[in-house]
């Protein structure tokens, strides 16, 4: 009977464990292990979208995208024509006025940190870059960056993307 007591400790552990998870996720919980924003836990919260939000989306089904998954820059996943979700920051939205060139990422002439665009990937390909001169968003647009300094796939290289692509806001768990 002793020898059972700690298999019976282990798998009541597991169970705390496996319940607390499904009640994490089932809450809106989010698991960021990505380099476009901080990594760490991650609530969805019912805020609306504004310059400095970090959103979740489901990439649009455009050839930036397709070759992004191809070269894997992102992964396939759960969205709609097998893209996986991403995480990243509203650098501009409605009426902001944005450029994009060969400098890096302008929002209102100033210049959004560590935005120079590369000019290849990893692996020496050529990475597609969209060019914006003082473009003025439109309501459902918005330009979406990362803070990270490992130049990763945000707005420099897709471009602008569509309110309706959004999933949610979300907030980190800590502060």
């Amino acid at each position: 009977m002793n020898v059972n007591k700690p298999l019976m400790m282990l798998l009541s552990i597991v169970a705390i464990l496996l319940l607390l998870c499904g009640g994490f996720f089932t809450m809106g919980g989010i698991i960021n292990t990505s380099s476009t924003v901080p990594f760490g836990l991650y609530w969805k919260v019912d805020e609306p979208l504004a310059i400095g939000k970090i959103v979740v989306f489901c990439p649009p089904n455009r050839p930036e995208f397709q070759e992004a998954r191809d070269r894997g820059a992102i992964k396939s996943g759960s969205c709609p024509d097998n893209f996986d979700k991403m995480m990243l920051k509203i650098a501009a939205k409605y009426k902001n006025t944005v450029t994009i060139n060969d400098s890096g990422v302008t929002v209102n002439d100033a210049l959004y940190p560590q935005s120079k665009p590369l000019e290849q990937d990893q692996e020496g390909r050529t990475i597609p870059k969209l060019k914006l001169d003082h473009y003025e968003l439109k309501e459902n647009e918005i330009l979406l960056m990362s803070d990270s300094d490992n130049n990763p796939f945000d707005s420099r290289y897709f471009g602008l993307i569509d309110v309706e692509q959004v999933d949610s806001v979300i907030s980190p768990t800590l502060k």
